[in-house]
């Protein structure tokens, strides 16, 4: 079946439950066991102390609602296993805590989403990890890789996290994901534990798949297309059987999980990512051609409007179905002109996040990179007169129009 198909199809069967056609909502905390053989064996493979035949024991661990999102997104990625989880953040957290520890490493793109690299610097680094940027673009590869030469002698022993975002958040820089996993090929060969993470939330899963590359774990802020109609906080990780168990044991351990109503919103959801992220990607493309030639418009940052020579371009076209309907651009002036660019959009919502049917305009430098250092925000170009618009699903000439009038106030 096509994905498209998998989404509506798979992952539930109305037959097990009174022939209801889409799943019900399953608002329970605990669940009874046939006999006490049977508890004692479901908690240990919850808590990861057995592996053997999995069953429900508390919605902390598990619930039918998550199963059935877990496995349709594990067949819509092309992944073995999946969990998700209350947040974005949650995901990332919890997945980095089942693969580092105390001296490990983590060399991750700039940019990242802002609340990423906060959790790097404040979190982790604090734990005892190493965790060092180098800049997101066509030269990743070779950045990180001396990177890792230049701390050669001091992670032999170690695990090492390759963590890459891209297209990169809010500058849409692409980042080569065959060459991040060579490295850790490479990297695997001299006897180091290394693994590639990627989040995969600008593109995904309709334009990306990061699998086709091999990675070994793909991330999503679900909050974002994935649930698709911002009225949901959830992540998901995704990878295989023997990395989701691992990433399963900390989420039942420290309670990250999701809620089954959060989940039954993801399940409906997925059901039109395919419909959704088209339409806002055939927006999108167009609204970019418009701010490409307005005369108040510095620049804007889009897939199909890199430079049809450049090494961005062809690892676009190498690794994207497609040029998603993220977006940034930089007005003419600074701060000032661009808060009065903001102050007047009336369609677009001025708010964070991104993926919803409604378009999102925000400030990456006020808001949601507003934690990232100064020579981080620098070296990524978010600077006073950047503005990224996730463009929704909304008539596209409605869209150019609010853009127009909002642009013509500078």
């Amino acid at each position: 079946m096509e994905k498209e198909t998998v989404v509506i199809s798979k992952g539930y069967d109305p037959l097990k439950y009174n022939g209801a056609v889409k799943p019900p909502l399953f608002l329970t905390s605990t669940y009874k066991f046939k006999s006490a053989e049977e508890g004692e064996s479901f908690i240990r493979v919850a808590l990861g102390l057995d592996k053997g035949e999995k069953g429900f024991v508390y919605s902390r661990f598990s619930n039918p609602n998550f199963d059935i999102v877990e496995e349709r997104l594990s067949l819509l990625e092309g992944a073995e296993a999946a969990a998700i989880f209350g947040s974005g953040m949650a995901a990332i957290t919890s997945t980095l805590l089942a693969f580092v520890k105390h001296g490990d490493y983590i060399f991750y793109t700039n940019p990242v989403y802002g609340g990423t690299e906060f959790l790097f610097k404040e979190f982790f680094e604090k734990m005892g990890v190493s965790t060092m940027h180098v800049k997101a673009g066509s030269d990743t590869p070779n950045l990180i890789e001396a990177k890792i030469n230049s701390f050669k002698e001091k992670i032999k022993g170690k695990s090492v996290i390759l963590y890459v975002e891209t297209p990169a958040n809010p500058n849409n820089v692409m980042i080569d994901i065959e060459a991040i996993v060579k490295i850790r090929d490479k990297l695997r060969e001299e006897g180091l534990s290394a693994k590639v993470i990627v989040d995969n939330t600008f593109m995904g899963p309709v334009f990306q798949s990061p699998f086709e590359q091999k990675v070994d774990i793909v991330l999503y802020s679900a909050t974002k297309f994935i649930g698709g109609h911002s009225d949901i906080i959830a992540g998901a990780t995704l990878g295989s059987k023997e990395d989701i168990y691992k990433v399963k044991g900390i989420r039942g351990m420290i309670g990250t999980n999701g809620n089954p109503f959060d989940a039954w919103l993801m399940a409906r959801s997925l059901e039109t990512v395919h419909i959704r992220m088209q339409r806002q990607m055939e927006n999108a493309t167009k609204v970019a051609e418009f701010l490409s030639k307005h005369p108040k418009v510095e620049r804007v940052i889009y897939p199909e409007l890199y430079d049809k020579n450049s090494e961005q371009y062809k690892i676009y076209k190498k690794q994207c179905k497609g040029p998603g309907s993220l977006l940034s651009f930089y007005v003419k002036g600074g701060k000032k002109e661009a808060f009065k660019f903001l102050n007047n959009v009336k369609l677009c919502k001025l708010a964070v996040s991104l993926g919803g049917t409604e378009s999102l305009i925000e400030h990456p430098k006020a808001m949601t990179h507003s934690e990232v250092d100064e020579k981080s925000l620098r070296d990524a170009e978010i600077t006073d007169n950047m503005i990224r618009l996730s463009v929704g699903i909304e008539n596209h000439e409605d869209l150019i129009n609010d853009l127009k009038s909002a642009l013509d106030k500078i």
